[in-house]
């Protein structure tokens, strides 16, 4: 127990040094972010969904500064969490598969209360790309827009995680990208989830490939075609 704590105390403060330093070196365009200042006054507050293997650097990035963020009771959550704590964000705790009640009910009312928030729609444990219907839920409860954030770098380390992390790698063109907002009714029928959900994952993986074919990546389809990895990391194309 206590070698997991130092464990994770180690991880915090040198996972928010080094994603500080490699963001910080990014050369980063951001697209389509005119009108969120305009979009937030006029809801109240914004739920900003991106993919749990690139949404770190974004959250990095100062608009979101201060904001909240849905973080998983996971160990990996833990991790990433205690970076966003340094950060300055506020932490809610949960994910779909646990405390999932807990945190739709945290989440909605700090969006009431007027604060954006930042969550991971295929977390924590995937399916990778996948939204989960909880968001539809959280979206119509809440009744604020989702904007799919898309994220992509030139260069990065990826991961064998579920979720094939990907880390950039300092220097590299990126770019992030939002989406038109979605907004759920507040009243939705049970057969009209699907339609939501399948809305915000298509969404989201549009502003996804959109970033990425920007900073000069071809699909990532084409890129797994490429021989089998055996590292527990590998550096992108």
């Amino acid at each position: 127990m206590l070698w997991e704590r130092v464990k994770i105390f180690l991880a915090q403060w040198v996972g928010t040094w080094l994603t500080n330093t490699v963001a910080r070196s990014l050369r980063i365009r951001i697209v389509n972010d005119e009108g969120l200042e305009e979009l937030e006054k006029r809801h109240g507050a914004i739920c900003f969904c991106g993919w749990h293997n690139k949404l770190l650097v974004p959250l990095h990035h100062h608009r979101f500064v201060k904001g909240y963020a849905l973080a998983s009771e996971h160990t990996d959550g833990e991790l990433v969490g205690r970076v966003l704590q340094n950060w300055g964000y506020t932490l809610i705790r949960g994910s779909t598969t646990h405390g999932a009640v807990r945190a739709l009910i945290q989440v909605v009312r700090a969006v009431r209360a007027g604060h954006s928030i930042g969550i991971t729609p295929d977390g924590p444990r995937g399916p990778r790309y996948v939204v989960q219907p909880g968001v539809v839920l959280l979206a119509q409860k809440a009744q604020c827009p989702l904007v799919p954030l898309g994220f992509a770098s030139s260069w990065y380390v990826e991961f064998n995680s579920w979720d094939r992390f990907q880390f950039p790698l300092p220097c590299a063109r990126a770019e992030i990208r939002y989406g038109e907002p979605i907004l759920v009714p507040a009243e939705v029928a049970e057969d009209e989830i699907e339609v939501w959900r399948k809305r915000v994952e298509d969404g989201l993986m549009r502003v996804t490939r959109e970033a990425e074919a920007s900073v000069g990546l071809p699909p990532e389809d084409a890129r797994q075609e490429a021989p089998a990895r055996t590292s527990a990391a590998a550096v992108s194309p």
